[in-house]
């Protein structure tokens, strides 16, 4: 977690920033309990501001605020089955709006994005990172701020658990492959393809986490597969 003092005039925006990516990133693990005095010690400012960050996390379901600490949420592996069923569900709406508006720019910045991700040496940190930047720069193309600000959140919720997933793999040449293959259908315009493509590499990952947390946290995983029945187009962009 960065440890630089805050000395920005927007304080409360700048520390439920940092603490917000703090939970992203895994630096405040899922589990962790911590008081709010130690983080607003670390971040060099009063409680005032931690306190009211900690109140908009816990509405977005990443923390339990308690009046002097915070523990930062663990999704059961039940749960992170379900959040990725969510995911499915805001990102084919997300595809068919992006599909089209898509320009030769913006696949020419997802193609730049997946050669980054190529790199058999990479990291699990910068994977996670550029894997994102990925999906979430496709679905900018959608233009609908309201449908990306719930992605963000709904990525949010679960961002801290795909740290299992990048430490349980073997390598991320499978998840590439999928990648690869979702931007062949996005520059051929393909949106019934992309909806079963997508369906198929959001249960591959949701069914990865699960299973890794599951084990971790000795819970049985429900398997809900994605259903590429609905990946058919949607509602219209108004």
């Amino acid at each position: 977690m960065n440890r630089e003092a805050i000395t920005v005039s927007t304080v409360n925006q700048e520390v439920y920033e940092r603490l917000r990516g703090a939970i992203r990133t895994g630096s405040l693990p899922p589990g962790v309990k911590i008081s709010l005095r130690s983080l607003a010690d670390t971040l060099g400012v009063s409680t005032m501001p931690v306190r009211e960050a900690m109140r908009k996390l816990q509405a977005q379901g990443l923390v339990q605020f308690e009046r002097r600490s915070v523990t930062v949420v663990q999704l059961t592996a039940d749960e992170v089955v379900q959040v990725f069923q969510i995911r499915l569900r805001l990102e084919q709406l997300a595809a068919e709006w992006a599909l089209q508006r898509l320009t030769d720019e913006d696949i020419a910045d997802l193609r730049a994005v997946l050669v980054e991700m190529a790199d058999p040496g990479i990291a699990p940190e910068a994977w996670r990172r550029l894997n994102r930047q990925f999906h979430v720069r496709f679905y900018q193309c959608a233009r609908s701020p309201h449908l990306l600000e719930l992605i963000h959140n709904i990525w949010d919720r679960v961002d801290s658990s795909m740290t299992i997933y990048a430490s349980t793999v073997d390598d991320f040449a499978e998840a590439h492959r999928q990648h690869l293959r979702m931007l062949e259908l996005i520059e051929s315009r393909d949106l019934p393809g992309l909806l079963d493509e997508t369906a198929w590499h959001l249960e591959y990952t949701s069914r990865t986490v699960a299973e890794a947390l599951g084990e971790a946290l000795g819970e049985p995983v429900l398997h809900a597969r994605a259903d590429t029945a609905d990946a058919t187009p949607l509602t219209p962009h108004p």
